[in-house]
């Protein structure tokens, strides 16, 4: 249960003249923006906070995946405390551990991490997608070909 100072405390932020400006920006998809100065939990929050004031999703591109690990639980939490979003909408799209001409299978917990991530977002069900500058850089295939990666099967059916 969420007391009623903090649900306060978080909507004061949301009427914030910076924080209007921001989400008005990005509304408006006026080119890039910059918020700076802010502690590492502010910046999760106002993460959280435009993500619902501009309803569309977001990308957070960090440095490697050991920091979208750690950035993940607590988009999480501010997504469950400020019911900005839905805390399974926040997916991590991690690197591969392995580089492509080197031969190798990437880990299989990596692949499967990011199989769900492209399939959420492929349908629409992520938020806010945090993930490394160097996943950025691998090429992917088409919505419909991630969209397509989960089947629901049911007892007695065929596939």
């Amino acid at each position: 249960m969420l007391l009623p100072f903090v649900r306060e405390l978080f909507a004061d932020v949301e009427i914030l003249p910076a924080f209007t400006r921001a989400a008005s920006h990005l509304r408006e998809s006026a080119g890039r923006i910059r918020v700076t100065g802010l502690s590492p939990a502010a910046k999760t929050l106002i993460t959280v906070l435009l993500r619902r004031a501009v309803e569309r999703p977001f990308v957070l591109v960090v440095a490697d995946n050991r920091a979208a690990e750690d950035l993940l639980p607590v988009l999480r939490a501010f997504c469950e405390l400020t019911q900005a979003a839905d805390p399974d909408g926040v997916v991590s799209l991690p690197a591969r551990d392995v580089l492509p001409f080197q031969n190798l299978s990437p880990h299989p917990e990596i692949q499967e991490e990011r199989a769900t991530a492209l399939w959420k977002i492929a349908t629409g069900r992520a938020s806010i997608v945090i993930t490394p500058v160097a996943a950025t850089t691998i090429l992917l295939r088409s919505a419909e070909y991630y969209a397509d990666l989960a089947r629901v099967l049911r007892r007695g059916e065929s596939f």
